[in-house]
């Protein structure tokens, strides 16, 4: 481990096979998590039928005929070269993903050493949440009747209380849940990442986890928190679901999830899990490969880690330093130094070409051209989402500053404002949208401000192909009169939508934009699971309250 660590590293609070828990000095609530290299295989294999594309288990799990050719192991664990580097950078990338959705989780920031990442400390919940989209053979053994690869909709979620391997115990007979769950201290650190029968008991149901009255860190898991890990467990299967599919073509089969009770106060529920290659499963494409045993695990690993990096766009920067030789880069660097001030014609830039590749490199002289021009190319398509802000009068201007400051500050769309009026010139009107028509590749929604008779939403909606959405703000004096519908209904395929405040714009505009963003849509998502969240409190609140006050007539029970 580097010796930078050790300026933040504080005692050793845990060492597993698979882990080691550092706290961190003058951050008590805080902890570095430090991620092995060691795995411990499955003699599992994921296999769903009736489709083209190979079951790739984002895990990979290994054969028995594979288990066979590895090195003898006592603890039935094997080390994999940079598999504790690629977990953890797996792991900070989903967290980066739950961020857009303002999901508590325990995940605070990545460190310096690749293997490491920094979260808030907190005491595990002994149960294991299994999000399932698609039914495997796992699945299908304990359930007859279901075929391998049925479909689950909505997804199946399944509750699993979580135990420490050494303290497990199966009992013969069928008894109360306390026979067969024997739980320790020890459980809540749990070291083994593997879903083998060893470490779970039977499938626990809504009622049992209801009942079995969980009491950690002083916080009683009710139906409440239940609800709120049920619904999270949901939403986060949802965004990972929808970000593998809209960005890599792949389907995301199922997904496990754990939770923690922050130590720090105020005590709260958050995602704790690290996602590392036993946590889901992703159907992927089929691609042809030879590697297999660890060479297969390090492959897929590299693969999942590549793909979040790329949904994240970290890894643009590093396109043409991955793709072109360093001699090549070296020949660009300068080249693209040289064009700032050459004012030569082409043949002379053709000279000096020649003049600065050697002499071994010309044979590749055409694709170093491409390259260059690659390299050099100004004008780049955006596809980054936008909002166009039409105002039809100064007045209006302000509103549309509104609209402006909420799409940016909260969903980070650009936004422009302009003010144009089709009474004064329709022809200056059409060059302002030609100024925006040409960015094909670019997702773009107009808003148009002003009286709902002024006519500029359909001139708008008539002259482009996209979305438009007039905003009309009517004084109070003017919400008890009618307006007249056919200045803005129409029969021609020209049409807009009418909305009569700010919200429902900026509510129309990110719901369209979500379409080809998945960050808004993870934001959307994460509204929504607020929502109810913020009810189901409230909800709370209100029930505990009622039952105070109706104690007395023996009815009810405070919880």
């Amino acid at each position: 481990m580097a010796s930078s660590t050790h300026d933040i590293l504080g005692q050793k609070l845990f060492d597993g096979k698979t882990k080691r828990i550092y706290s961190m000095i003058d951050q008590p609530g805080l902890i570095c998590i430090y991620r092995k290299d060691n795995h411990r295989p499955s003699n599992k294999i994921l296999s769903i039928p009736g489709t083209r594309r190979s079951s790739i288990d984002s895990i990979f799990r290994f054969t028995q005929q594979q288990l066979q050719t590895l090195p003898p192991s006592p603890s039935l664990y094997i080390e994999i070269p940079g598999k504790g580097a690629l977990t953890t950078s797996i792991t900070t990338c989903v967290y980066e993903i739950l961020r857009e959705t303002s999901i508590p989780t325990f995940f605070v920031a990545s460190h310096p050493q690749p293997d490491m990442f920094i979260a808030r400390k907190c005491t595990m919940i002994p149960i294991l949440w299994i999000i399932r989209r698609l039914a495997n053979e796992t699945y299908t053994k304990r359930n007859d009747g279901i075929m391998n690869g049925h479909r689950f909709v909505p997804p199946v979620v399944e509750i699993y209380h979580k135990l420490h391997p050494l303290t497990y115990r199966r009992s013969a007979t069928t008894g109360s849940i306390d026979e067969h769950l024997e739980s320790s201290r020890e459980s809540l650190l749990d070291d083994d990442d593997s879903d083998s029968d060893e470490c779970f008991s039977s499938i626990w149901s809504y009622e049992q986890l209801l009942n079995a009255n969980l009491d950690i860190e002083n916080l009683k898991i009710t139906q409440t928190e239940i609800e709120y890990m049920y619904e999270t467990c949901c939403t986060i299967f949802d965004i990972l679901e929808h970000i593998w599919m809209v960005k890599k073509n792949c389907q995301l089969i199922d997904l496990k999830i754990e939770f923690g009770i922050t130590t720090a106060m105020p005590k709260e529920i958050v995602v704790a899990n690290a996602f590392d290659i036993e946590t889901w499963h992703i159907l992927r494409p089929m691609e042809k490969t030879t590697s297999t045993g660890i060479e297969l695990i390090q492959e897929n690993l590299s693969w999942i880690n590549n793909a979040l990096r790329d949904i994240l766009d970290l890894n643009n920067n590093a396109y043409i330093t991955n793709k072109i030789s360093p001699r090549r880069r070296s020949f660009l660097h300068q080249k693209q130094k040289s064009t700032i001030d050459d004012t030569e014609n082409e043949d002379d830039e053709n000279t000096s070409i020649n003049r600065i590749i050697p002499e071994d490199d010309h044979i590749d002289i055409n694709q170093s051209i491409l390259s260059l021009n690659i390299y050099k190319s100004s004008f780049i398509p955006l596809t980054t989402s936008r909002c166009i802000i039409v105002c039809s009068s100064t007045p209006d201007v302000e509103h549309g500053q509104k609209i402006k400051i909420t799409l940016n500050e909260v969903y980070n769309i650009q936004c422009d404002v302009r003010l144009c009026s089709i009474y004064k010139s329709t022809k200056t009107i059409l060059k302002f949208l030609s100024n925006y028509s040409y960015e094909h590749c670019r997702p773009t929604v107009f808003i148009t401000l002003g009286n709902i008779n002024n006519g500029l939403a359909m001139c708008l909606s008539s002259n482009s192909q996209y979305p438009v959405i007039h905003c009309s703000l009517m004084s109070i004096e003017q919400q008890n009169n009618l307006f007249d519908l056919n200045s803005y209904l129409s029969h021609d395929i020209s049409m807009f939508t009418v909305v009569f405040t700010l919200s429902s714009a900026i509510q129309n505009v990110v719901q369209i934009l979500a379409m080809n963003d998945w960050r808004l849509w993870t934001k959307q998502r994460g509204k929504r699971l607020k929502n109810y969240i913020d009810l189901l409190i409230a909800d709370q609140q209100l029930s505990t309250t009622q039952q105070t006050t109706k104690t007395n007539n023996g009815i009810l029970t405070n919880k």
